[in-house]
């Protein structure tokens, strides 16, 4: 195979060499391609054409030709394989799996051999990102990519954050990004190959904890969302409390190891900081005699053994409206809501209530939350205690916490760290409320089987790499993010020996707090009153928006089971059963796609059986009876779950509607 087989124009070095003698024709042939490339890329990255066209190159990669095969010379070093340029392409691609749903992210451009060999070959979506446009504008004078650029599978990018959100745009729980690169690309800057990598898999981490709870778990939420109105109507949103605490120092308490080493500190200075904590550290908080200001727990989960068995009288609770109901059973001094807007789920309660939410994040840890709170009260000074994200000394977790049983040693054995409980019934009987113990037995070896799956290495405050799991990795950017956001406070970190968090300053507590000031007054009051009537009106217009939908459901079910009706007496795909697979997937489209846009409700609760089935059309290569069954099982499964979904939510809104 030569390059000619791949490279949709006339090979580009015949005419380099023919019009050397030829003045400004070279140039005319090279603007030629450029403009191409330019005007191509313009439909699909105007902000990167546009930039290619104003950069002025600073350091220009030497175009040369060994083994017949033409090479970049870059930084000294070769970016392709200096024999068979081509073949590595077809190798490196070959490695990757290929699907209609895969991601291929490519990075480096270099000629254009990986770029346009995954451009031709991929099934797929592929992202090229390329980060130095000394390289891309080079390439593009050179190569005629434009065919490739336009192909609607295909995103170019010399910018990661806009990489990622393209991986974002096509990432689904059934697939992840493939890195594909040349070995020369990784060995021309591998400290910034590394960490790019590293935080690409961070990432990651984030998007599918992100699709898993704002997605596939969006039923499940929406129903805790209705349970929680009857006291959701009585609590007051935080953001009422807008800058209440204005100039003061907030301590964030999570709990990493490093919190048994700061509960003096923090009981030093009790009285001039507001105290904010995560469930997990509330038990440490209470066995040390420290009440904090306010308590974050925001789970759908029913983690309500974190904090069972405490007096929270003297608490103020904030959560979400989507938390596990259970959590709102106990006992506060107030409940407060944290009503985060990037959640999709939230938009049910907003659009209900008619409250405004903008002055709400949340990034996958409840600390996030906490940090938030803290700047929404207008604390200038925010503290981290506890907030290590990684395995200190053995310790997961401090000792005096839910997961204190938790620990992280070296196996010598097999040669790595491995997470175990020290007591595993108490680990059992931490992770839930059920009765019973085989089952919570079950969910611990589940549980210690994934952390040790996801044990993952980040990079220390001290500078060296320590153990974590990947989703505290994943946690690391959006707090250094939030720093980012709201530069206008002072963040300080207190672990030292935890996880690096850019943006944090990594002080020791008795600093950070010895010139805070004593909080006079912690009162909190406010006006603030839902219209209850309002409430119920929205609450009842959400369910009966949803009742068209079954009349479609109702078609689909009909279709469904005359087309197995057929492939149970033809055994083989007729003409009859395709013109039936059209109406099923013109009737799929008109309930999944064109419904789902007017209804935002039915859209968000049938998101998991969407994707499924959107998978499986993709996957789809051939119709024989065996994938045409498969797909007319799943389209009739998916009319069963939007009836059932729609009847429990009617039953549950009506239950709610009684109550209020």
């Amino acid at each position: 195979m030569t390059c000619k087989n791949i490279y949709n124009y006339d090979p580009w070095w015949v005419v380099f060499c023919c019009i050397l003698s030829q003045g400004s024709l070279y140039w005319d042939y090279m603007n030629n391609i450029f403009e191409k490339n330019i005007s191509a890329l313009k439909q699909k990255n105007e902000k990167l054409a546009d930039n290619l066209e104003k950069y002025i190159l600073s350091d220009v990669p030497q175009l040369v030709k060994e083994n017949n095969s033409f090479n970049f010379l870059y930084k000294g070093k070769l970016l392709h394989n200096p024999i068979n340029p081509l073949g590595e392409a077809a190798e490196i691609f070959s490695m990757a799996e290929n699907t209609p749903v895969t991601i291929h992210l490519i990075y480096g451009m270099g000629l254009g051999y990986l770029f346009q060999y995954t451009s031709a070959k991929s099934e797929g979506t592929v992202i090229l990102y390329e980060p130095d446009l000394n390289i891309l504008r080079t390439a593009f004078t050179l190569v005629d990519f434009s065919n490739d650029i336009l192909k609607k599978n295909v995103y170019l990018t010399n910018d990661f954050n806009q990489a990622c959100d393209y991986i974002y745009q096509k990432s689904n729980m059934k697939n992840t990004p493939l890195l594909l690169s040349t070995s020369a690309y990784r060995e021309l800057e591998p400290d910034k190959f590394n960490n790019m990598v590293r935080e690409l898999q961070e990432i990651v981490g984030r998007f599918s904890l992100d699709l898993k709870y704002t997605q596939e778990r969006f039923f499940e939420l929406l129903i805790k969302t209705v349970n929680n109105v009857p006291k959701l109507v009585h609590e007051v949103p935080i953001a009422e409390f807008k800058d209440i605490y204005k100039g003061k120092t907030a301590v964030v308490v999570s709990a990493g190891p490093t919190l048994d080493r700061n509960i003096e500190t923090i009981k030093k200075y009790r009285d001039n900081i507001i105290l904010i904590t995560v469930g997990t550290a509330m038990k440490a908080l209470s066995k040390n005699n420290v009440t904090p200001d306010f308590l974050c727990v925001i789970e759908a989960n029913d983690c309500s053994k974190q904090i069972a068995g405490l007096d929270l009288t003297n608490v103020n609770f904030i959560t979400e409206p989507f938390s596990n109901p259970n959590l709102r059973k106990f006992e506060f001094k107030n409940t407060y809501s944290h009503i985060s807007q990037n959640l999709p789920i939230n938009e049910f309660w907003c659009d209900i209530s008619k409250v405004n939410n903008k002055e709400y994040w949340s990034k996958g840890t409840v600390s996030y939350t906490a940090l938030n709170v803290a700047r929404i009260l207008g604390c200038s000074k925010i503290v981290l205690v506890g907030q290590d994200l990684a395995y200190i000394e053995g310790q997961c977790y401090s000792k005096d916490s839910a997961y204190k049983d938790l620990t992280c040693v070296y196996n010598e054995t097999l040669k790595k760290w491995e997470i175990t409980a020290l007591d595993f019934e108490n680990f059992c009987n931490s992770l839930g409320n059920y009765d019973d113990p085989e089952v919570r037995k079950q969910i611990a070896i589940n549980r210690l089987k994934n952390l040790n799956a996801a044990l993952y290495y980040v990079k220390g405050i001290n500078g060296d790499m320590i153990p974590t799991e990947s989703v505290y990795a994943a946690f690391i950017q959006p707090l250094s993010e939030f720093t980012q956001l709201y530069p206008d406070r002072e963040y300080i970190n207190t672990s030292l020996v935890g996880a690096q968090i850019d943006g944090f300053q990594n002080i020791p507590l008795e600093e950070a707090l010895k010139s805070s000031d004593y909080i006079e007054n912690r009162t909190m009051t406010t006006d603030f009153k839902y219209n209850i009537q309002n409430i119920k009106d929205n609450l009842f217009k959400a369910k009966e928006s949803l009742k068209p939908a079954l009349f479609i459901t109702d078609e689909l079910k009909k279709i469904s089971k005359s087309m197995n009706n057929d492939l149970k007496r033809y055994k083989n795909i007729t003409q009859e059963i395709l013109k039936n697979l059209k109406r099923l997937s013109t009737g799929y489209a008109a309930l999944s796609c064109d419904f789902g846009a007017k209804n935002k409700l039915f859209d968000f609760i049938m998101t998991a059986e969407k994707i499924d089935i959107d998978y499986e059309m993709k996957m789809l290569r051939e119709f024989t009876v065996e994938s045409v069954s498969n797909i007319v099982q799943k389209i009739s499964n998916y009319a069963d779950k939007a009836e059932e979904k729609i009847h429990s939510f009617s039953v549950e809104t009506d239950k709610i509607l009684g109550e209020l």
